[in-house]
C-alpha cells in the first residue's frame, strides 16, 4: 500500500506478523553485491560477511528506505552490528529484540513478554496501536503465504523436479524481501503446474543435492549446482524452507505466546538446535526428497554454525551420504572455485 512505512529486520527470529499488524511493511535487510571494505574501519576483520555487507550499505547512506530497523540478539556479530549502527548511522528508529537461547516453556513466556514490548514500539512507529484483531489477521495472512510455499516444497520430492531449485528459492526470496501478499498470489499457478509434473519416487536422471546452511539471499549456489548437471529439490536455509515451515497457532488464547512458541520452535537453526537435532532434520529430508548428496554451506566466521559442521560431515558420511562443505562470503565472490568443487562433487555422485 502506497505510503506504508518500511521496517527492516535482520533475522528470522523477528516476527513479521507484529510489524504487519502495526500497519507497517516488514522487509528483510539485504546486503550489497560488492566488497565491503568500508565496514572494516568499524568492525572486526573476522566478522560475518553479511553483517559487514549491510553495514557498508548503511555507511553509504543506503538505509533511507527504512523507517525503522529491528535487530535480534541472535549472535555476537548481530549485537556488534547494533552497537555500531547506533553509534554511526542516523536511523529513524532502531530496536533490539531480546531472543532467548533456550527453547523451554520459560523461554517462550519470556520471549512473549519481549514481543509485547516490541508490538508497543511498532505501534509508536506507525502511530497505530497493535490490536488483537490486527494481529490475528497478520498471523492468518503470514500462515497462508507460508502454507503456499510449503505446498510447493512438498511437491519437490517428484522426479523430474516440478520447479528448478533455483526457481523455487528465488520465489521464496521475493516473498521475504518484497511484498508477501502480492508475490504469494502468484504461487497458486506455480502449485498447479508443479502438481501435474513428475511422480514421487527415486526414478531420476540427475543427482539430487540438498543444500543446508544459514543465510543466503542469492541463487548463485543453486545455479552452480544446476549448471553442473544436478538438481536441488530442497534447501534447508533460514531464507528458504526453514522460514516457510514455521506456522503460528491461530487458535491460541494468547497470541504473543503463540508467536513466541512458533518462532522459538521447529525448525531451529544452530543458534538453539543441537548438532544431533540438525543431523536428524537433514536425515529426514534426505529420505523425503531422495537426496543423493548434501552440500553444507556457511557464512565465513559464523562460529555457532561452523561448530556443527565437522560432526555433521562425519555422521552423514558414516551413514553413506556424500557431503561437500562450502564456506561462502555471502556475495559468492569466489564463484569459479566453488564451481570447480561442485562439479567434482557431482561427478562423484554420478559415479
Amino acid at each position: 500500500m502506497q505510503g506504508t512505512k518500511n521496517v527492516g529486520y535482520f533475522c528470522s527470529l523477528v516476527p513479521v506478523e507484529i510489524i504487519a499488524s502495526a500497519g507497517l511493511k516488514p522487509v528483510r535487510v539485504r546486503g550489497r553485491a560488492e566488497m565491503t571494505a568500508a565496514a572494516d574501519a568499524h568492525l572486526y576483520p573476522n566478522m560475518c560477511p553479511y553483517i559487514k555487507s549491510v553495514f557498508t550499505d548503511a555507511l553509504e547512506d543506503r538505509d533511507t528506505a527504512f523507517d525503522g530497523l529491528v535487530f535480534a540478539r541472535s549472535c555476537d556479530g548481530m549485537r556488534r552490528l547494533y552497537d555500531v549502527w547506533k553509534a554511526y548511522i542516523p536511523s529513524k528508529f532502531v530496536y533490539m529484540l531480546e531472543a532467548p537461547k533456550n527453547v523451554d516453556q520459560a523461554a517462550v513466556v519470556y520471549y512473549a513478554s519481549q514481543l509485547r514490548d516490541f508490538a508497543e514500539q511498532m505501534g509508536r512507529v506507525s502511530g497505530s496501536e497493535v490490536t488483537e484483531t490486527a494481529l490475528k489477521k497478520a498471523i492468518k495472512d503470514a500462515n497462508r503465504t507460508r502454507g503456499k510455499m510449503r505446498d510447493l516444497y512438498r511437491l519437490q520430492n517428484k522426479s523430474p523436479l516440478p520447479l528448478a531449485g533455483s526457481e523455487l528459492f528465488s520465489l521464496g526470496l521475493q516473498i521475504i524481501y518484497a511484498d508477501e501478499g502480492h508475490i504469494a498470489g502468484g504461487t497458486s499457478a506455480k502449485h498447479k503446474g508443479a502438481a501435474e509434473t513428475g511422480s514421487p519416487g527415486k526414478t531420476k536422471k540427475k543427482p539430487r543435492i540438498m543444500i543446508s546452511g544459514n543465510v543466503m539471499d542469492r541463487p548463485d549456489l543453486f545455479q552452480i549446482i544446476e549448471g553442473a548437471g544436478a538438481e536441488v529439490p530442497f534447501a534447508d536455509l533460514c531464507t528458504a524452507s526453514r522460514y516457510f515451515e514455521r506456522a503460528v497457532d491461530e487458535s491460541g488464547g494468547d497470541l504473543f505466546i503463540s508467536l513466541a512458541a512458533a518462532y522459538l520452535g521447529e525448525p531451529r537453526c544452530s543458534r538453539t538446535a543441537s548438532s544431533a537435532e540438525i543431523y536428524a532434520r537433514i536425515s529426514d529430508k534426505i529420505k523425503q526428497y531422495a537426496i543423493d548428496g548434501v552440500l553444507l554451506t556457511s557464512l565465513k566466521f559464523c562460529d555457532q554454525h561452523l561448530y556443527d559442521i565437522p560432526g555433521l560431515v562425519r555422521r552423514l558420511n558414516e551413514n553413506g551420504t556424500p557431503v561437500l562443505f562450502v564456506e561462502n562470503d555471502y556475495i559468492i565472490s569466489d564463484r569459479d572455485r566453488i564451481k570447480t568443487r561442485v562439479e567434482a562433487f557431482v561427478e562423484i555422485l554420478e559415479s
